[in-house]
């Protein structure tokens, strides 16, 4: 498979989506070609100069505007993961790149395993966003790869999720996001203890006890 490349200081998820603002005039004629073709592009990681091999390919959800000076606003949803087998010579201003799928092993879901991370998933979205936020109800979820649905909010840095990426087995991926997030969800409870405090100029709130009869 040959791909139009998009390296980024972000990792795209399969399943996910991002919005990305397109200027550079190499980029913008990629996002046209594929649009004019319904073609994706593929997104890998870069950092400090390193291009990442493992990547995912993006299929253009929608052109949210259109600037005068060829700029636009995009919004893509991640497909399938790839690694990259080579970089090919040619006219084109952007990387072409051979690559190859990178398939997940087979094997059967932990459907425990995804209802933890579920549960504390769900937590950092009441804190963060309140009742109203994107929670995930793993018994709404019929598809394969919860993972990947999960990994882009739950506060991993870029290194994580392209780790995450690679892996290619779904409960070697939720067994990662279990840990991550039975860490941080107590440091992300202390900081929304703290808030409330600071909010309430800093003084606790006093206990019944201490309320005058």
């Amino acid at each position: 498979m040959t791909l139009g490349l998009f390296p980024l200081n972000v990792v795209l998820f399969p399943q996910s989506q991002l919005p990305l603002h397109i200027f550079e005039p190499r980029y913008r004629q990629l996002v046209k070609e594929c649009l004019a073709s319904g073609s994706v592009f593929g997104v890998n990681l870069v950092e400090k100069s390193h291009l990442y091999p493992v990547g995912c390919t993006a299929r253009i959800v929608s052109v949210t505007q259109e600037y005068e000076d060829g700029r636009m606003d995009i919004i893509v949803e991640g497909v399938e993961r790839y690694t990259l087998e080579g970089i090919q010579e040619g006219d084109k201003p952007f990387f072409v790149a051979n690559v190859d799928p990178l398939p997940d092993e087979e094997e059967p879901l932990d459907t425990a395993l995804v209802a933890k991370c579920a549960s504390l998933y769900n937590e950092i979205v009441d804190i963060v966003y309140g009742a109203a936020g994107p929670h995930f109800d793993p018994a709404a979820f019929h598809g394969t790869t919860p993972s990947f649905l999960l990994a882009p909010k739950s506060g991993l840095n870029a290194d994580q999720k392209q780790h995450m990426l690679e892996l290619t087995s779904e409960n070697g991926r939720l067994e990662m996001l279990y840990d991550h997030l039975t860490e941080i969800v107590p440091t992300i409870r202390q900081a929304e203890v703290v808030q409330k405090i600071i909010a309430s100029d800093g003084y606790f709130p006093p206990s019944k006890k201490e309320l005058p009869e």
